[in-house]
């Protein structure tokens, strides 16, 4: 049906106004012939299964699936003011459709005024467990300091370090 719906494109020209969700409410979907035809009456609405975030480029051209119209290929899928990005997720940020995840930054930097480091490792992995931190890295590499301050400590106290330090302060 998918792959059907891009030669469709190609075809009807004047039809391309309509994104993959929408299409079902001009054409028919010929299951024998696997071909979408005009549809002659009635009406319907389509829907996209969910795909969740953590699916990657999935859950990113899904997202596009909803927005771009008369794809007549994967790469019209990701192109965005004629430019064709190399990603899905590249392609949303560039329609401005995804967050920049700065309030799940805001959030642990927040906590690290109140949390100890295991608690803002705690609060990272359940960002994680549900799965709506749309660009992980981010979110690591501007929080992983605030996380690792007391495993550090611990490392030096389970070595003993802390006392060799204090005493090379007083010598």
């Amino acid at each position: 049906m998918f792959l059907a719906w891009f030669e469709v494109n190609k075809k009807y020209v004047d039809e391309r106004n309509l994104t993959y969700a929408e299409f079902s409410s001009k054409f028919v979907w010929i299951a024998q012939q696997r071909q979408w035809k005009l549809r002659m009456q009635g009406y319907n609405i389509g829907r996209l299964t969910h795909v969740p975030p953590g699916c990657g480029e999935h859950y990113y051209m899904r997202i596009l699936l909803n927005i771009q119209k008369g794809c007549v290929d994967y790469a019209s899928i990701r192109t965005v003011n004629k430019q064709t990005f190399n990603t899905y997720e590249e392609a949303c940020y560039a329609l401005e459709v995804l967050k920049d995840d700065k309030e799940f930054i805001n959030a642990i930097k927040e906590a690290s005024e109140l949390a100890s480091s295991h608690e803002l490792r705690r609060l990272f992995v359940s960002l994680l467990f549900i799965n709506i931190m749309s660009k992980l890295k981010v979110v690591w590499k501007a929080s992983w300091k605030l996380m690792l301050d007391e495993i550090l400590y611990q490392k030096r106290k389970d070595l003993r370090l802390v006392v060799i330090e204090f005493l090379k302060c007083y010598n």
